[in-house]
């Protein structure tokens, strides 16, 4: 996979296109995670008249619901009607759908393969943030190579100037023969030296509100104040699936990985009951699973986890 270092701009932009070894023609594809990184690489091409060919994000999970912060969901319509009006492409939606049998039931997105395989996403055993490869870059993979086979594209990720490390570890997970390995990825905001502070600054010159970090609502990489503001959707989600995976962990305690729990802190901090918490606990990180999931093969682990979230948190209206 090929990628351009940091060069001055007119070495790799000419006329609203991208100056490298591929064609001129070749399609620009953006992937966008609906973060504040993403949006400012849109409204950056725009400045610049790049018009890309399609913009493609990946849901995780097929509901689209769920597994991200609500915010992001509230962002899309904002974001959508942006992308009319300065005529670029509309969003093209992609989520995972399973391939094979499942090992223990069948799930949708990442909360209910982490519900059905009892673990935690590979970010809180900190191993380089495969949970979204599998659930974001390897379905905009699919998509791109649906929609343009063999032939070669821009691949655009919205990664600033403080994430270089990240653009080093995307770029090596196209599979070297892979239809994808024909892609160049380019990181514009990198070549054009943005930071996160740069971002901000760009969304607001667009007259858009920011749109705040794209994660899960469960991801390690969340602060603890972050949890003060998830809804009891969201804390329930996070406790039963810390608890259900207590039976498989070894080397961490939860979410966060070595050190405090996502549930302790929200126990401590009385974001929810703390008797029906501990209920909740009790039943989930039992040896023998809950009776909702049973054991037939065609229970669906997000059905019955996100039944379970919401009857929890209507309880606690």
């Amino acid at each position: 996979m090929r990628q351009l270092s940091l060069l001055p701009q007119e070495t790799w932009l000419q006329n609203g296109r991208f100056t490298t070894t591929l064609p001129a023609d070749a399609p620009i594809i953006v992937s966008n995670g609906v973060g504040v990184d993403s949006v400012a690489l849109l409204v950056e091409l725009h400045r610049l008249n790049v018009v890309p060919d399609a913009i493609v994000t990946a849901l995780v999970g097929r509901d689209g619901t769920g597994n991200e912060h609500r915010r992001f969901y509230t962002y899309l319509p904002i974001l959508e009607a942006w992308l009319a009006e300065v005529g670029f492409p509309p969003i093209q939606y992609v989520w995972y759908e399973m391939k094979r049998q499942a090992k223990h039931f069948p799930y949708w997105s990442l909360a209910g393969n982490c519900l059905a395989n009892r673990t935690l996403p590979s970010i809180s055993f900190r191993r380089n943030h495969s949970c979204s490869l599998k659930f974001k870059g390897a379905e905009i993979d699919r998509w791109v190579t649906e929609q343009y086979g063999e032939r070669p594209c821009y691949r655009l990720v919205g990664y600033d100037f403080s994430e270089q490390y990240r653009a080093a570890r995307f770029s090596t997970k196209t599979k070297p023969q892979g239809p994808r390995s024909r892609d160049v990825f380019l990181y514009p905001l990198q070549l054009l030296g943005l930071n996160r502070q740069g971002c901000e600054a760009v969304i607001a010159s667009a007259g858009l509100p920011s749109p705040g970090l794209s994660s899960c609502v469960f991801c390690a990489a969340m602060k603890p104040e972050e949890l003060d503001e998830l809804d009891a959707e969201a804390l329930w989600l996070i406790v039963i699936l810390e608890a259900h995976a207590q039976i498989n962990l070894k080397k961490i305690r939860g979410l966060w990985g070595h050190g405090e729990r996502m549930t302790e802190y929200i126990l401590r901090r009385g974001l929810l009951p703390a008797a029906l918490l501990n209920e909740v606990w009790t039943k989930w990180v039992a040896e023998k699973r809950p009776s909702e999931l049973g054991n037939h093969p065609a229970v669906n682990a997000d059905e019955v986890l996100f039944a379970e979230v919401h009857r929890l948190a209507a309880l606690c209206r």
